[in-house]
């Protein structure tokens, strides 16, 4: 069979590129929506045309599409409302933590199941005498339109340079020639990543000549035809989370590591590190916490760059990694640094806030230390969430929970 058949008809090995979640090479429905670029391009282009002229006739008539559509799928049976068990292992930690903080108030919360069967990610829920639907977190109704798109990542970096807020530079292509161009204008090191990709997901970081940044931009075009190229920019990647305007959490995620003893070998620390309750496996999604695949290609390379191999005794105190990025799934560690965030951080998150128009974000800032301030420091904000994994505020390794879901609800209760 021809190579591209093959990858294509591959479904049974897990896409190296989406480590550590699990996603097959062939990329189907990737590919399918590449096919249908052009089209979707334009319906986008036109639709934000619309809002921007007619910015409340908009709203109006998408309010109505929504609310007669949910009307049918009900009428018809096609969405069925069904009650949500304790722990329930097909949904997501942010969503789980939402719905015992509503337990909590009295605010029930039933999962918006297709044919009663499949669990969709949408929920409804009574609050302040009034059904709500939403996706995820109970912030954005499903008939509502966020005046931003703040999850493209593109659209975002434009905001950002707009608004005169630290971004990384860089610009969106959909050709590696042009790609190859860019940077003569930048220079390296570089990040390349697909456009509006989520996760980490065919993301390469630290390139550092041509041939590793051709390489990257085929990676990233597994996915998606656009992706972007941007300055590399070394520090800790903190989530901020801000609900209502204010910043009510910070962590910083540390990639999977394990700490030497002087008594065990890396494969034991790992093995003791994953005993962890907290930890479930990588692509659990009712945990935080994930515990590290020492069998992944990954971990293989790092340890060989690092020096040591599984059977290594650590030294005490001597520190290895096993991942290059700090996604959750692949074991990385939370500290909450909520406390020591500097004033002027603050004041620039809330800016943030203020530009992206939608009532709960979750910003990946990156900076060598987040308790001095970003104007003495080379930082970026990288990316907004508009649905957050708030659920790493509530289980860190280090520091103290913070409850974001109450604080989530305390807005939705406020704003009517």
């Amino acid at each position: 069979m021809p190579r591209c058949l093959s990858v294509i008809f591959d479904m049974k090995n897990n896409c190296v590129h989406c480590d550590p979640y699990v996603s097959s090479p062939a990329h189907i429905s990737e590919r399918i929506d590449g096919l249908f670029f052009p089209v979707a391009h334009f319906y986008i282009l036109v639709e934000h045309f619309i809002k921007r002229r007619f910015p409340d006739a908009f709203t109006k008539l998408n309010r109505s599409i929504v609310n007669s559509s949910l009307k049918f799928f009900f009428a018809v049976q096609i969405f069925q409302e069904a009650d949500i068990l304790d722990e329930d292992e097909s949904l997501h930690n942010r969503t789980l933590l939402i719905i015992q903080e509503a337990q909590k108030r009295g605010i029930h919360i039933k999962s918006v199941k297709l044919f009663g069967k499949k669990n969709i990610n949408y929920f409804s829920m009574m609050i302040n005498n009034r059904k709500i639907f939403f996706e995820g977190l109970p912030t954005i109704e499903m008939a509502d339109v966020p005046s931003v798109n703040v999850d493209d990542k593109y659209e975002l970096k434009k905001l950002l340079r707009i608004h005169g807020l630290p971004y990384p530079k860089g610009e969106c292509f959909s050709e590696t020639k042009s790609g190859l161009l860019f940077i003569k204008n930048i220079g390296f090191p570089l990040v390349v990543k697909p456009k509006s990709g989520s996760l980490s997901k065919h993301t390469t970081c630290d390139i550092r000549d041509e041939s590793a940044l051709k390489e990257a931009m085929r990676i990233a075009q597994i996915v998606e035809r656009e992706f972007i190229i941007e300055e590399f920019i070394e520090g800790d990647v903190h989530r901020v989370t801000v609900v209502g305007g204010n910043v009510v959490a910070s962590c910083l995620r540390e990639p999977p590591n394990v700490l030497g003893d002087g008594k065990h070998t890396v494969e034991e620390l790992i093995d003791i590190k994953n005993k962890d309750l907290r930890r479930g496996d990588a692509n659990q999604k009712n945990f935080t916490l994930h515990k590290i695949q020492p069998d992944s290609e990954k971990a293989k390379i790092l340890l060989l760059q690092q020096g040591v191999n599984i059977e290594t005794i650590l030294p005490q105190g001597k520190k290895i990694y096993l991942h290059d990025k700090v996604t959750l799934s692949s074991g990385a560690d939370i500290h909450d640094t909520t406390d020591v965030i500097h004033q002027d951080n603050i004041s620039l998150f809330k800016k943030v806030y203020d530009i992206c128009g939608v009532p709960v974000i979750g910003i990946d800032f990156i900076i060598k230390d987040i308790s001095l301030s970003h104007h003495s420091e080379q930082c970026a904000v990288l990316e907004v969430n508009s649905l957050p994994y708030i659920d790493m505020h509530h289980y860190p390794v280090t520091g103290i929970p913070r409850n974001v879901a109450g604080q989530i609800l305390d807005y939705c209760i406020s704003r009517g």
